[in-house]
């Protein structure tokens, strides 16, 4: 049962259980929420943010020692449910819709605050319970248990040594909405990387090198890699691929999701597929690609979410 519904008196549930994530988000870090990390964590006066905390208290979602707030063990209940819900839409997004990246984290905030239990344990059943959301975050079980992941900063990872992205953090949505420009999302192997004057980081990403801004290295979480998980050396982009140019497919890029990745499969673009390039348009783009006895027309965009080995001579 929700404690926000039925009281008029009560701010927003959207507010309310907002406030709650902040509680959370500070209790996870070790620390208490204060009025002004709660009021710049909302964008809200702190007079309102003093009366959002005090309705969290008087319902036992929260305490208070000082001018540190924690949740109550009901109160994190809550809070995880509603992050629960969060990264379970999110989920939803990437596999089932042609949602753009940038905007699950919106779409998603919108949902969890008006979906009830039983439809996000209905939801979260339809998808096979999955562990993690598509930015790579752990998805908090029905019974409220919230995994932590030990992971590494990209912006301390030591330079030439390869690494997987494990988790890219949503916010703040310029600097996300940068990372995904860059074809970064949690699967893609990072290596030759070198850390710059600047502080941003040059890498090489799926045959391809770039350069991650020194403000976006610290959204990016990676682990590194055993011997046998390496990519292999000759990885190149589909997009690449000169009219005439055959090649064999390895994989579909970790960033190619939703509907445009069960598109691709369905046309049998799978690792061991060989597809040529038979000509491009005036303008470059689309291309016709062979794909199984196909002609395929695809714009650059999504060519180069198909990872190819080295041109067949």
């Amino acid at each position: 049962m929700n404690p926000f519904r039925k009281d008029p008196s009560a701010y927003s549930r959207v507010q309310l259980e907002d406030a709650l994530k902040h509680l959370l988000d500070c209790d996870e870090s070790g620390r208490g929420a204060t009025v002004d990390s709660l009021a710049g964590a909302l964008s809200r006066p702190r007079g309102q943010v003093a009366e959002i905390l005090g309705q969290l208290r008087s319902r036992g979602l929260a305490t208070a020692t000082g001018n540190a707030h924690h949740l109550t063990e009901d109160g994190r209940l809550y809070a995880v449910q509603v992050v629960r819900t969060h990264r379970l839409y999110e989920t939803w997004l990437a596999r089932e819709t042609g949602t753009p990246a940038a905007d699950w984290h919106r779409e998603a905030h919108k949902a969890e605050h008006h979906l009830e239990a039983a439809e996000v344990d209905a939801l979260a059943d339809s998808l096979n319970n999955p562990r993690f959301d598509p930015h790579g975050d752990p998805i908090p079980t029905r019974e409220g248990h919230l995994p932590k992941r030990a992971l590494t900063s990209l912006a301390s990872w030591p330079d030439e040594q390869a690494a997987r992205i494990e988790h890219i953090e949503d916010e703040p949505d310029t600097l996300f909405r940068q990372a995904e420009a860059l074809g970064l999302a949690p699967g893609t192997f990072l290596d030759g990387t070198r850390h710059l004057a600047d502080g941003s980081i040059e890498c090489r990403v799926e045959g391809r090198r770039i350069v991650i801004p020194a403000a976006v290295t610290p959204l990016i979480h990676v682990t590194g890699l055993l011997p046998d998980e390496l990519p292999p050396t000759d990885l190149g982009r589909l997009s690449d691929l000169a009219v005439g140019g055959e090649a064999i497919v390895h994989a579909l890029a970790p960033s190619c999701t939703g509907a445009e990745r069960r598109r691709l499969l369905d046309l049998g673009v799978v690792p061991g597929t060989r597809i040529r390039c038979e000509f491009a348009s005036p303008f470059g783009t689309p291309r016709s690609y062979d794909i199984r006895g196909a002609l395929i027309a695809l714009r650059d965009h999504q060519a180069e979410r198909i990872l190819i080995h080295s041109p067949i001579p």
